[in-house]
């Protein structure tokens, strides 16, 4: 296993990880707000670091304040099959209050082999730290690699370093809000086999499922929001006449790897990659990618059996 920058299987943070269910009084700022952060809440105008950072920051469940970005700007294609960007093929940071005027960044970025150290020099001179580089699929054209960055401090810095990385890469930074297009899949029944509520990402079914345990960023000092890199990320990307692409990664502790590579191989299912994303959580969590086509429910079924391992209620 080699790359352009060095790759970390046992030590590596993130999947901030993407939109997903509101609570309700964040629901309800988002009314007011017409989707974006709030102004202030607590000395933080999260409005400046989305000015910062290049767009506007959604608020989410559990304080967290995300900026994504889609790579539109690559055809990918994984073992036949074309990605949809909102697949993962993103870049994204999600940042969390930890004290008056100061905040939690976890992000992560897909990058292309040349864009690596580019964007790795830039984090670094900027003070936000990379914490894992690894595959997320295997078989991918483009050969692409996601890099997980850390940094804690004043959110505008932290910010305007993060969007002076991703202006080393080919992502579009200007990228206009639109609607859903709408997943072609049986969502209700996808839903009653994993036990949870998906929610449509630009067109592919995301689960963010929470880990069991309290997760905590020791350097922080702060529990982790579920999503921030503590939930497992289930993806359905449609392909036609009810069958989809899988992919994602399920997040445990040392104990439950081998249960959840047990489940999902006795199913079928392909084993791309087991790593870290974060360097400083407690619990040690260790992050399991996966792969596979064919019915979406039978496939729903697999990762179910997966998710029975770390011990996932069903709502």
């Amino acid at each position: 296993m080699s790359g352009p920058f060095l790759r970390q299987v046992h030590a590596s943070p993130a999947h901030g990880r993407r939109h997903r269910v509101l609570g309700l009084a964040t629901a309800a700022a988002l009314a007011v707000t017409g989707g974006t952060a709030p102004a202030k809440a607590g000395g933080i105008d999260w409005n400046a670091v989305g000015r910062a950072i290049g767009r506007p920051l959604q608020s989410e469940a559990g304080g967290v304040h995300t900026a994504e970005w889609l790579r539109t700007d690559l055809h990918v294609v994984n073992a036949g099959v074309r990605e949809n960007p909102g697949m993962e093929l993103n870049a994204e940071a999600s940042f969390h209050q930890t004290a008056p005027g100061r905040a939690l960044m976890i992000g992560e970025v897909t990058l292309t082999g040349p864009e690596v150290n580019r964007v790795a020099d830039r984090l670094r001179q900027g003070g936000v730290e990379i914490t894992a580089l690894h595959k997320h699929l295997q078989d991918e054209t483009p050969r692409l690699w996601w890099m997980h960055y850390w940094a804690q401090g004043d959110p505008v810095r932290i910010a305007r370093t993060v969007h002076t990385a991703l202006a080393q890469t080919g992502i579009p930074l200007h990228q206009p809000e639109g609607t859903e297009p709408p997943v072609a899949l049986d969502t209700a029944a996808l839903d009653r086999v994993i036990g949870a509520k998906g929610e449509d990402e630009h067109g592919v079914l995301q689960y963010h499922i929470p880990v069991a345990q309290k997760v905590t960023d020791t350097r922080a000092h702060v529990t982790l929001p579920y999503l921030m890199e503590a939930s497992t990320l289930l993806m359905f990307q449609p392909l036609g006449a009810g069958r989809a692409a899988v992919n994602g990664d399920f997040t445990m502790t040392a104990d439950q790897v081998n249960p959840v590579i047990n489940a999902l191989r006795s199913h079928g299912m392909t084993i791309v990659e087991l790593h870290n994303h974060m360097l400083y959580e407690q619990p040690r969590l260790f992050y399991l990618h996966f792969w596979e086509t064919g019915n979406a429910t039978a496939l729903a079924r697999t990762l179910r059996a997966g998710l029975d391992q770390v011990h996932a209620p069903r709502r």
